[in-house]
């Protein structure tokens, strides 16, 4: 689970449906064509590499770092291909779910990991005010322009009530399929099936914990702040 922010210069809109449908276009393609190019892209991406850096390494270096299974999902045609374009990669409790950001002198796309510090948040927020930048939730969604207070976005906005159906339904699916797997009445088929049903199950019920303990550990955090 992350959070996406997108930030751009111009046209300024301050509603959402309005963002939503000046976004299309670049969701689809990438094609940011119908914003305005600005310097200040540049400036407030530099900023956030500053504060939190993520740096290009080599192909070899990310195969390397590897586990056997997770070379193991790549076929070998793959692997020669992560070798030659090599990656990015942060600090180890680094902000950023997925590098690097998506840039160019007229939109600027952040994704945050969930659980990272409500500081990243509120850097962007202040970035955005300071160079005059509209920056877009899309999961809100919601529109922030320079002129808003800046404490109205600081942290992690929490799960959509998609995002619980989603993981309830499969946290279910999951759990009957091991019972009826722990039904089979032949032996070497039936614990072969319960180990797989039932740790697939159990990383889905390990998702749901994070989500409903984590929630509770922000809010607490929140209430004594």
């Amino acid at each position: 689970m992350s959070m996406t922010l997108i930030l751009w210069k111009a046209p300024v809109v301050d509603d959402p449906d309005q963002a939503k449908k000046l976004t299309e276009a670049w969701y689809k393609d990438e094609d940011d064509s119908v914003f305005e190019p600005s310097g200040d892209i540049a400036r407030v991406a530099d900023e956030l590499r500053r504060r939190w850096p993520y740096w290009p390494i080599s192909g070899e270096e990310v195969v390397g770092a590897m586990s056997e299974e997770e070379r193991g999902r790549y076929t070998e045609q793959g692997l020669a291909e992560l070798r030659e374009s090599g990656s990015v990669t942060q600090d180890k409790d680094g902000p950023w779910a997925d590098l690097p950001f998506y840039e160019s002198d007229r939109l600027l796309s952040v994704d945050i990991r969930w659980g990272a510090d409500g500081e990243v948040v509120a850097a962007i927020v202040a970035l955005a005010r300071k160079y005059e930048l509209v920056l877009y939730d899309p999961q809100g969604p919601d529109v922030f322009l320079p002129t808003d207070p800046i404490e109205e976005l600081t942290e992690f906005p929490g799960f959509k009530l998609d995002d619980w159906l989603k993981i309830g339904a499969m946290v279910l699916v999951l759990s009957a399929l091991t019972y009826a797997a722990w039904l089979i009445p032949i032996g070497w088929l039936k614990w072969p099936a319960v180990i797989v049903a039932g740790f697939v199950a159990a990383a889905a019920w390990f998702v749901l914990g994070c989500m409903i303990f984590g929630r509770q550990i922000m809010g607490s955090a929140d209430a004594r702040s």
